[in-house]
C-alpha cells in the first residue's frame, strides 16, 4: 500500500512538469460478474504529452494504478490513444497495458502477478483542459496461465490535460 501512494503522490505532484494529463476515475470492479464479487474502484493515470498527433488521434505513453475496496492493486504502463470525433467535442478513448496485479484480502483471483488491461471508452471534451468519459476495461493474464478467468471495470473517468 506505501508502494502505491508512492506512485500517486509521484504522478500527481509532478504532472503539471511533464505537461500531459492526470485521469482520475471511479467506478465498480468485477462489473461483468454475476456474483457479489463486485467492488468500487479508484484508478488513477497519467498520460504523456502525445508522441504522435494526427488529424483525429493521439497517441501517448501512459502509466496506471487501480485500486478497489477488496484491495485488489493493478499498477501497469503502455500506450493510450484518443481519437476525436470529426466537428464535435466527442471522443473514443483506448489504452493497452501490462501490469503487476496484486490480489487484496476478498479479492479477484486472476491468476498471476503479470495481467494485461485493454480499454475502451467514450468521452466528451468539457473545454480545452478537461473532459469526462465512460470507461470499460479489462484485465487477463493473456491465457499465459490457464484458467484465465478475466476481469472488468466499468469507471467514469475525469481528464485534466496540462498542455
Amino acid at each position: 500500500m506505501q508502494y502505491l501512494t508512492s506512485v500517486l503522490f509521484f504522478i500527481f505532484s509532478t504532472s503539471a512538469a511533464f505537461s500531459g494529463e492526470v485521469v482520475l476515475g471511479l467506478g465498480v470492479d468485477d462489473v461483468l460478474e454475476h456474483t457479489e464479487t463486485s467492488a468500487p474502484a479508484f484508478v488513477a493515470e497519467y498520460h504523456s504529452s502525445p508522441f504522435f498527433e494526427g488529424r483525429q488521434v493521439a497517441y501517448s505513453f501512459a502509466v496506471a494504478a487501480q485500486l478497489d475496496s477488496d484491495q485488489d492493486i493493478f499498477l501497469g504502463a503502455g500506450l493510450s490513444a484518443q481519437w476525436h470525433v470529426k466537428n464535435s467535442p466527442w471522443f473514443i478513448e483506448g489504452s493497452f497495458m501490462p501490469g503487476l496485479y496484486t490480489k487484496g484480502t476478498d479479492g479477484t483471483l486472476l491468476n498471476g502477478k503479470l495481467q494485461f488491461r485493454t480499454l475502451i471508452g467514450l468521452g466528451y471534451e468539457l473545454n480545452d483542459s478537461s473532459s469526462v468519459s465512460l470507461a470499460l476495461d479489462h484485465k487477463s493474464n493473456a491465457r499465459l496461465k490457464s484458467p484465465n478467468p478475466g476481469s472488468e471495470t466499468l469507471v467514469v473517468r475525469y481528464r485534466h490535460s496540462f498542455r
